[in-house]
């Protein structure tokens, strides 16, 4: 039973876990790694498009910069220029060339 307890425990975080590897249009594989987290916004820049989040992820404090399209992006509940440092947001997005593309923001509740 002993045995079976980091198994199970290995199993669950393992299925908890988005991530995927899909093809890209050059028939390159490509991974992808959560695609919806939340934080709080630490750093807004409307010029460059971006959101800097602070998140916890396996326990270590964790900064990432997310790179938004105004029209693009899906703006659920709130608009680019309303979010403030503070503000705890959900985004929903994927990696780009290296990059965080949000494809949807929301407010966490």
């Amino acid at each position: 039973m002993k045995k079976l307890l980091p198994l199970s425990f290995a199993l669950v975080l393992a299925s908890s876990c988005a991530v995927g590897l899909y093809s890209d249009r050059r028939g390159r594989d490509v991974v992808v790694a959560a695609p919806e987290f939340y934080g709080t916004v630490t750093y807004v820049d409307t010029g460059a498009h971006r959101i800097d989040l602070d998140y916890i992820e396996g326990g270590n404090h964790v900064t990432r910069n997310v790179y938004y399209d105004e029209g693009a992006t899906r703006w659920n509940g709130v608009r680019y220029n309303e979010i403030h440092n503070g503000d705890h947001i959900t985004v929903r997005g994927r990696q780009e060339k290296g990059k965080w593309r949000a494809d949807e923001v929301r407010r966490h509740d």
